[in-house]
């Protein structure tokens, strides 16, 4: 079966991903460094108001990258329903300023009927910055085509 989503997404690889619906990932600005069905990853470069009053990446956009991405390598998998996130669990390593580039690189641990786990990595200049795992649920909600 042909996975449009995941072609959608190769289409950009190299490029920002302005295919994106969301908003917040249009404010991102990510661009695409591969895709794949278990597995996405996305570069961001760390603007001013990306910062904390430290001038480091905020927690928060942190949290939100990897939730966007999460929600990218869910979308790529093809399935019918939406799976909304019922955790973010997010672990701090170290900082990154303005002006530096992270890399965002997510893997699908497991995909069952009703939970999908994710756990997702942010690393700068091959040092981590923060690591994630996520929970996906089933919803009754169908995802448009």
């Amino acid at each position: 079966m042909e996975n449009k989503r995941l072609q959608l997404l190769q289409s950009f690889i190299g490029k920002p991903f302005t295919g994106s619906p969301s908003p917040y990932a249009k404010w991102l600005n990510g661009t695409v460094i591969s895709a794949d069905e278990s597995s996405v990853a996305f570069q961001f470069e760390v603007r001013k108001e990306m910062t904390n009053p430290a001038g480091t990446l905020h927690g928060g956009v942190i949290c939100g990258m990897f939730d966007d991405c999460i929600g990218v390598n869910f979308m790529i998998l093809g399935t019918e329903n939406f799976f909304p996130t019922i955790n973010l669990n997010v672990e701090f390593f170290s900082a990154v300023k303005e002006g530096d580039s992270v890399i965002v690189k997510t893997t699908i641990i497991k995909k069952g009927k009703s939970v999908i786990n994710v756990k997702a990595d942010m690393f700068s200049s091959q040092r981590i910055i923060a690591s994630a795992t996520s929970n996906l649920v089933i919803s009754e909600m169908k995802i448009p085509h």
